[in-house]
């Protein structure tokens, strides 16, 4: 295993480019000498060595800290297994063996125990999951031998304390017939000492709440036409549905999470309560789907709300059909999640809508909160809050929360919320001042109770301005008490947004003179029950502007938490008393102190600088709601966003700020759940923006998706206990946040171990307090007067040095971009400058900001400028390795670099630039999404002989789908016998007719008709008449009475993918009787040319009934992706033809002579001599009615007569019209053949 040697106590543990610490400690990190990090003198771990799997005994094993894409070492392998598929090229053809080989082995990842096993690539391309069957050992201190190892070798080793993954008879044909080299997405988030973001949040929100099929565990396909699929829910290279990879994220990265509210959404179509309807939507009417089709609340796509258009697409994705939504709860109860349905309602209002404004403005806004529909306060209120209620029948918020609570209780979730944040309509009072949509919301609840059965946790999601009451003018309500204090309503739902922070830009205005940032743990600690909406609040603009804060009291009643949004615990624990007109009234609400919990149903910030001014926020450009927190420059900050949940989740995770119930003992808060997680996984969102609209939001959103991969200073203690250092020995302040992973890869020093750490995040290593601490920007600004230093002998208190090398012009830095996929980066920074070039290489996963910002400090740092002090000796005292030094008169900062106290104390220090780490990342990227093939289009042509092939009569295996993969039949008579019967490399290139086809002239070319096909493959060529004469541009047309074999001469695209072929010649190999029923549009088109694939089925199974299925090639022949058919070979290569001049003509005596010339089905078109017939000279005559068989006659001649005496027998009035002679001839192998057919009506 890759360790991390401490040396001993004269070692040096910490890496200098220049300088070790010292075996005292007492020194820091000197990188100065940057071009020692070249790559000929690298140390630490290598870029290149995290690439190649091997099998080598006594290998180093990674060991990887944060995330990181490692390869492994092949430690077990099973004997290789041998699959041979016998191919036979008809009638005396030769025989094929194919063979294919699949193994089952196991690699060994890195050390263990990690978190778990993300992307997998194999070859470098992402490998597609689907028909792997692959386990994941996570290298505990207790996990068990696998069992296909154990049942291989009898007795098998556990692998204790390595992570490892077992792949079971894997197919290697997609990699040449060899093990694939591996690479693996590693988890191991390093934990602190101090629980995370990640280790306390329980709850989440996911989202997107639109997409129609977004919910599903199944792949869906939208069928286009014939062959094409597009497939609606996968767009990792996992081939597994999208949402199925989102959840194991999600679990892998938050241990402990135990509850998901699953966003559901409807559409509202106007903020006026009483004209709004709210129904399911679907982004498109004409969206064939499979397996599933889209259906929600009964209604089909024909009655959905069509979402509006806006930036060239649909405005949001549709509702998620309710099946989907029964497959995303069975997914998320099988983790082991509490789930809460949480219907969801978007407005859907163009911008160019011409509806009122009920807010007074031209037009209503475009795409608003749904907490804008409102009704118009008086005595029509209570009839417009009804109508958006509506019957339960109806389309509107009755029928929303009633549909989802009887999929609750279908699906056993275990919670609903009713409604969520409709605070215009809550706060719109009747004439009497009352609060209509209270009455509603508690019918409404109770109906919901009766549906869904007790076993589900109800509650509305009020707004965090909506909650605690409706203040206006001199009235305080508490409008939703009883709706709260309600018997069907089980918790106090509250969507979390307050502000958490007043920061201004530059240097954070009142507030930054206290906390050194907006994102500061401590100054985020304060805002949660303190701060605007807590102590105090801005009287209007102007005193926001000026920042002139009013304290929050109430001076008449002493209750100043009736005022405070933010006191949840004082408005949990107190009575509620209404002040109507500013009154305070003597009884009571229906509200009991702490008789029900709180739920924060929604919290979250988004990661953007200043987001904590207001959490709220997001940016959305069709949105009237969108918008940046003030004083917020737009810049992504993931830090941001963490600390303010974590601020949140750490405050009430305080009993003091929790406190029990006097009612029951629960605690005031029973759980917080974030906003938002996606159910599109990372990266895939957000680096599909032609897939997503709303992808662009990602960067500075509310998501949590590729944002929870812990801390940059957990990850460096971990390096240093897993050197053997005691926690308790390491200290590590405040750095900069954006690393995402790091990989020893072998056996190395810590010193070696941590350096590209420490240059890529500008930190410093020192002992502090007998520590060994890891330091970020200086903490400590120490000032010092240049008067308090020694002279010497030049008569100043310090000696300067500067490097007298020029500059670099140009520095580049190689880093694994943790954003594409973990491919090696690169970003150069230039110089005006006459040096040469900087090169570094930073094994570490990080983004491209991070790296650039890197990059321009190995061009500042080439002019640090030093300075050698001679302080006193108490002055020395004051200062530490690590410390910011301010001197007097001396513009700058400067960072204390080496303390030397002995009888001279000498101080080493060194001009100190801020680190930048807020350079933007690029965009996140990701390789191609898996194809997901949809069950392929699927024909058995069971056909005459085809010129050239004459001696294969096996049935034509159609098949083609569009993306491709290599695709197998199977057939049997029942499921249990399904067989392979080909291997479909290619897929066939069909059609389908765009106009009928009318019957044509036979044996020469048809001048008249021709065949408008839309093609779904190869595109057709025209061929000269020598080369179709010869065989070439064979199509089969499927009509009415079977294939109709065609050729043409001209192809000619009249349309995008639509050809005409002209030039034809007809009913050719004997199916005139195909051709004279013709072929109506829509009609399949199968263009046969040699690459055609013959099934295995022989004349063995002809006339049974066969079972045949098409789908992936090595997929077990069932479920998903596989086509089935029903087909019944008749051999029809063996089937005379029909004979040729077929003449009945009186016989003079009353009697009808009846002759005709078989035609040859094989090699009869030699013009040399007489064709060897190949059928039986034995011949049938029927003699029929209307289509009744009246009498058969047989011969061994090409000639018979049906004499007089028969024909008065069979028709003693008379022949009249519908009597026909039938003729056809005879073959052992098959039977009587295709009829020529003769009328002989009034013969």
């Amino acid at each position: 295993m890759a360790q991390v040697v401490l040396g001993g106590i004269g070692g040096a543990i910490g890496g200098g480019v220049g300088q070790a610490i010292g075996a005292a400690l007492g020194g820091m990190v000197d990188r100065g000498l940057v071009a020692s990090l070249s790559p000929a003198r690298q140390r630490g771990p290598r870029l290149e060595s995290l690439k190649v799997q091997s099998s080598a005994d006594g290998a180093p094993m990674a060991c990887v800290f944060g995330r990181a894409r490692v390869t492994g070492q092949v430690i077990w392998a099973a004997r290789f297994l041998e699959r041979r598929t016998t191919s036979s090229g008809g009638k005396g053809g030769p025989r094929t063996v194919d063979y294919d080989y699949s193994l089952s082995f196991a690699v060994a990842v890195c050390e263990g125990p990690i978190d778990g096993i993300g992307r997998v690539w194999a070859d470098g391309q992402p490998m597609d999951l689907t028909w792997v069957t692959m386990r994941v050992h996570r290298g505990t201190a207790d996990q068990t031998p696998d069992p296909l190892i154990e049942a291989v070798e009898g007795a098998a080793p556990a692998y204790r304390g390595t992570a490892y993954v077992v792949f079971e008879d894997l197919p290697l044909t997609p990699y040449g017939d060899r093990p694939p080299q591996l690479a693996f997405e590693v988890f191991r988030r390093a934990r602190g000492t101090e629980p995370r973001l990640e280790d306390r949040l329980e709850g989440v929100c996911l989202i997107p709440g639109a997409g129609e099929f977004v919910l599903a565990t199944e792949a869906v396909l939208r069928r286009e036409g014939l062959t094409r699929t597009s497939v609606e829910n996968v767009s990792n290279g996992q081939g597994r549905p999208d949402l199925e990879v989102s959840l194991d994220q999600l679990l892998l990265q938050c241990p402990n999470l135990k509850r998901v509210s699953l966003v559901i959404g409807w559409f509202g179509d106007d903020l006026r309560a009483g004209s709004c309807a709210i129904r399911p939507g679907v982004e498109r009417r004409d969206k064939p789907t499979e397996p599933l089709d889209w259906s929600v609340a009964g209604l089909d796509r024909a009655g959905a709300h069509l979402i509006s258009q806006a930036g060239g697409g649909p405005a949001y994705g549709g509702t998620p059909s309710d099946e989907s939504v029964r497959q995303a709860v069975a997914a998320l109860k099988v983790r082991g999640l509490a789930v809460t349905l949480y219907p969801f309602v978007f407005m859907d209002i163009p911008a160019d809508s011409d509806r009122p404004d009920p807010y007074g403005g031209a037009r209503q806004a475009a795409y608003p909160w749904r907490g804008r529909i409102r009704g118009e306060d008086g005595a029509g209120a209570s009839a417009e809050v009804a109508s958006l209620f509506g019957p339960a029948d109806g389309w509107g918020l009755r029928r929303l929360a009633l549909h989802y609570a009887g999929l609750a209780a279908e699906t056993g979730a275990d919670g609903l919320l009713i409604g969520s944040e409709m605070r215009g309509l809550t706060w719109t009072r009747d004439a009497d001042g009352g609060h209509p949509a209270v009455a509603q919301l508690r019918t409404l609840a109770a109906e919901c109770r009766a549906v869904a059965g007790p076993g589900v946790a109800l509650s509305y999601a009020a707004d965090w301005s909506e909650y605690f009451g409706h203040h206006a003018g001199d009235n305080v309500i508490f409008h939703l008490d009883p709706l709260w204090a309600d018997a069907s309503i089980d918790y106090v739902g509250i969507d979390w947004y307050p502000p958490l922070g007043d920061w201004r830009a530059g240097d954070g205005g009142i507030d930054g003179v206290i906390h050194p940032g907006a994102d500061d743990p401590a100054y985020l600690a304060g805002q949660v029950a303190g701060g605007e909406g807590f102590d105090w609040y801005y009287a209007d603009d102007a005193d926001r502007a000026a920042q002139l804060r009013t304290a929050i009291t109430d001076t008449a009643h002493g209750e100043d938490w009736v005022f405070r949004p933010k006191d949840l615990a004082g408005w949990w624990s107190h009575t509620h008393h209404d002040r109507p007109d500013g009154v305070r009234s003597a009884m009571p609400t229906a509200w009991v102190p702490g008789m029900k919990p709180i739920r924060l149903t929604e919290f979250g910030c988004a990661a953007v600088d200043r987001g904590g001014n207001a959490p709220n926020l997001f940016q959305d450009p069709k949105s009237a709601e969108s918008g940046l927190p003030p004083y917020s420059t737009g810049a992504r900050d993931d830090r941001m966003q963490r600390r303010a949940l974590e601020a949140v989740l750490h405050h009430f995770d305080d009993p003091v700020n929790n406190p029990a119930s006097p009612v029951d003992g629960r605690r005031m808060l029973d759980g917080a759940d974030a906003w938002c997680w996606d159910a599109r996984p990372w990266p895939e969102f957000p680096a599909r923006l032609d897939r997503w609209a709303d992808a662009v939001a990602w960067r500075t959103g509310h998501w949590l998706n590729g944002r929870m991969g812990g801390e940059a200073a957990d990850l460096l203690a971990a390096v240093l206990e897993r050197a053997g250092l005691d926690p308790s020995g390491v200290a590590v302040g405040p750095v900069t946040d954006g690393l995402a992973g790091y990989v020893i890869d072998r056996p190395m020093r810590v010193r070696d171990a941590l350096e590209p750490l420490l240059v890529a995040l500008d930190l410093v290593l020192a002992e502090r307090d007998g520590r060994v601490a890891i330091m970020g920007p200086p903490e400590t600004i120490v000032p010092l007067d240049p008067t308090a230093l020694a002279l010497g002998e030049d008569g100043v208190g310090w000696t300067a040095s500067r490097d007298l090398e020029p500059r670099p012009g140009m520095a580049r830095v190689r880093f694994i971009d943790g954003d594409n996929d973990y491919q090696t980066g690169s970003v150069t920074v230039r110089a005006d400058a006459d040096g040469g070039g900087v090169d570094l290489d930073l094994p570490a996963v990080y983004g491209t900001g991070l790296a650039r910002a890197t990059a321009g400090r190995l061009l500042d740092g080439a002019e640090v400028e030093t300075l050698t002090l001679r302080p006193g000796p108490l002055a020395a005292l004051r200062l530490e390795p690590g410390d910011g030094l301010s001197l007097t008169g001396v513009p700058g900062l400067w960072r204390v670099v080496r303390v030397s106290l002995d009888e001279n104390p000498a101080v080493e220090v060194r001009r100190y630039r801020p680190f930048d780490d807020r350079v933007e990342d690029a965009p996140v990227r990701t390789g191609d999404p898996a194809a997901v093939t949809g069950p392929p289009l699927l024909r058995l042509l069971d056909l005459p002989a085809l010129p050239g092939r004459e001696d294969d009569g096996r049935p034509l295996a159609v098949v083609a789908a569009d993306p491709w993969r290599s695709m197998a039949l199977h057939a049997g008579p029942v499921v249990d016998a399904l067989t392979q019967r080909a291997v479909i490399e290619r897929p066939a290139t069909v059609g389908s007719l765009v106009e009928d086809l009318e019957a044509g002239v036979r044996h020469r070319w048809d001048a008249l008709n021709s065949l408008t096909v839309r093609v779904e493959g190869r595109s057709p060529e025209s061929r000269t008449e020598v080369a179709v004469l010869g065989g070439g541009n064979l199509v089969a047309v499927e009509g009415a009475a079977g294939w109709e074999l065609i050729q043409f001469r001209t192809a000619t695209l009249v349309g995008d993918d639509v050809w005409r072929l002209s030039g034809l010649l007809r009913a050719q190999q004997g199916t005139e009787r195909e051709m004279a029923a013709g072929a109506g549009a829509g009609a399949l088109v199968v263009f046969l040319d040699e690459g055609s694939v013959r099934a295995g089925i022989g004349p063995a199974e002809r006339g049974l009934a066969l079972l045949c299925r098409a789908g992936p090639s090595g997929a077990p022949p069932g479920g998903a992706g596989f086509t089935a058919l029903d087909f019944t070979f008749d051999g029809l290569i063996d089937c005379p033809w029909s004979p040729a001049h077929l003449r009945a003509e009186p016989d003079g005596v009353g009697g009808v002579n009846v002759s005709w010339i078989p035609r040859v089905r094989l090699y009869g078109d030699r013009w040399d001599g007489e064709p060897v017939p190949v059928d039986a000279a034995r011949f049938r005559v029927r003699v029929l009615d209307a289509g009744n068989e009246l009498r058969v006659i047989e011969t061994e001649v090409t000639e018979t007569v049906y004499p007089a005496a028969m024909l008065v027998e069979d028709f003693p009035g008379g022949t009249g019209l519908g009597v026909e002679l039938a003729v056809c001839q005879w073959n052992p192998a098959f039977g009587w053949g295709a009829e020529a057919v003769v009328s002989i009506a009034a013969t």
